[in-house]
């Protein structure tokens, strides 16, 4: 299943977050995935750089609703950036 932002929710800029321990702010664009599995994909700022097409894998501890903002705000057990 691929989820996109809305526009509302990127205007209201619900579809950015922070990894603290990345030092990474993402600007998502959309989320593919199910249960607790997912890829999101977006622009990535680390370090003042821009990256464009930025991937994260990630499981969530429990089986996902079908909103993007729930998903990334939800617990994550793990992730990793997709090369």
């Amino acid at each position: 299943m691929k989820l996109h932002f809305t526009e509302e929710q990127k205007k209201q800029e619900l579809n950015k977050f922070y990894l603290e321990e990345d030092d990474l702010l993402l600007e998502a664009e959309f989320l593919e995935g199910e249960g607790k599995n997912f890829l999101i994909s977006g622009v990535a700022t680390i370090e003042g750089e821009r990256y464009h097409e930025f991937e994260i894998v990630f499981e969530l501890a429990e089986d996902a609703s079908e909103d993007p903002v729930s998903i990334i705000n939800a617990d994550w057990v793990w992730y990793d950036f997709n090369f």
